[in-house]
């Protein structure tokens, strides 16, 4: 695993991710798993997904919505962490990484929520936050003001504790989608860490 050297934002990546691709996407079916030592991910458990891009730092699914700026993304990334001393300096390391990254000249946030996690039995930070992404990028090389939903699980890995990785399900569109949070839990839910992690 390539460990990147800071936090990666959520809303940057999503923002990519949604951006309409010009190579040629793959088709994958819904649910499929990508087993991994680090870390297994499972494509979005619907139809119409695509996989975008892998390496060594993630992975990213991407498909279209119903408008024609309607766009969906679903993302896997890993991270180095610093170490911290309580569940409120994650909080604190995971908000300052998201925030220091965030170009506040495109990214207006409307709402942004982080609570700590530890569900999974590991530190995990859940991040929920609707930004208006004032230069998205849309068909015919043209830049819009369309809506930015996405919710995020950042967590420490219980194997490899120096590092972290995330999972982020985000939709972009004039309006806001109401299923998102359904939808992104179920995401997440196929990101797991693997029994034998390494």
């Amino acid at each position: 695993m390539k460990i990147l050297s800071t936090i990666l934002l959520s809303l940057a990546l999503a923002s990519c991710v949604t951006t309409p691709q010009k190579r040629e996407p793959i088709p994958v079916a819904a649910g499929h798993l990508y087993p991994g030592s680090y870390i297994n991910v499972r494509a979005p458990n619907s139809e119409g997904w695509h996989l975008v891009s892998s390496s060594p730092a993630g992975m990213e699914f991407a498909r279209s919505g119903i408008g024609e700026n309607d766009t969906f993304g679903a993302q896997l990334l890993m991270f180095s962490l610093t170490e911290t001393e309580n569940n409120e300096e994650f909080v604190a390391l995971i908000k300052k990484g998201i925030e220091a990254d965030t170009d506040s000249s495109r990214f207006k946030v409307i709402s942004s929520e982080y609570s700590y996690s530890e569900t999974r039995g590991y530190p995990c930070v859940n991040v929920e936050s609707t930004v208006n992404d004032t230069k998205a990028e849309v068909q015919g090389n043209k830049q819009a003001e369309l809506l930015l939903q996405s919710v995020s699980l950042y967590c420490r890995h219980p194997v490899r504790t120096d590092t972290g990785f995330s999972a982020t399900y985000s939709h972009r569109g004039t309006t806001l989608y109401k299923q998102l949070l359904d939808e992104a839990i179920v995401y997440i839910d196929g990101i797991q860490v693997p029994e034998n992690a390494q």
